[in-house]
């Protein structure tokens, strides 16, 4: 059903559940598994970012991706990485869904912002509204609440 998977990374515990749960899937499908992480800079801070900075931003979002390969490992699922930067979160993901014809996309509900008060984070809501493609939410475990 799902020849292709896309998961969202943003390294927050609630990552790794939609790692696992993608991993899940893609072992059941037989599924091609692809997860990405995008490190976003707003444009009004691009220009006071030095390069090492900047540096230094990709390689934590190199180091989230490992980490959810490692995951994915974990789960007995091979996974290929995107490391993005390009694009607001939700628009960058989407965008690189259609691009690789993904069938299933996979992301955390909520991610590294700790407001409990929306069921969804920002990006997740964006996914939801604008993926062409099948989505699944993951939320956080109740008893880590």
């Amino acid at each position: 059903m799902f020849r292709s998977i896309l998961v969202a990374v943003d390294g927050s515990p609630n990552a790794d559940r939609a790692v696992s749960a993608a991993a899940e899937i893609a072992r059941i499908h037989n599924s091609k598994m692809t997860v990405c992480h995008v490190f976003y800079i707003p444009e009004h801070y691009r220009s006071d970012m030095s390069g090492p900075l900047r540096e230094s931003v990709r390689h934590d979002g190199e180091e989230i991706l490992a980490h959810a390969v490692g995951v994915a490992a974990k789960e007995g699922v091979k996974a290929e990485t995107k490391l993005l930067s390009e694009g607001h979160p939700a628009e960058a993901i989407i965008r690189l869904a259609d691009e690789l014809d993904i069938g299933l996309l996979v992301a955390g509900a909520r991610g590294r912002a700790q407001d409990d008060t929306r069921p969804m984070g920002s990006v997740a809501t964006g996914i939801l509204l604008g993926a062409g493609c099948s989505v699944l939410l993951v939320k956080k475990d109740k008893a880590a609440a």
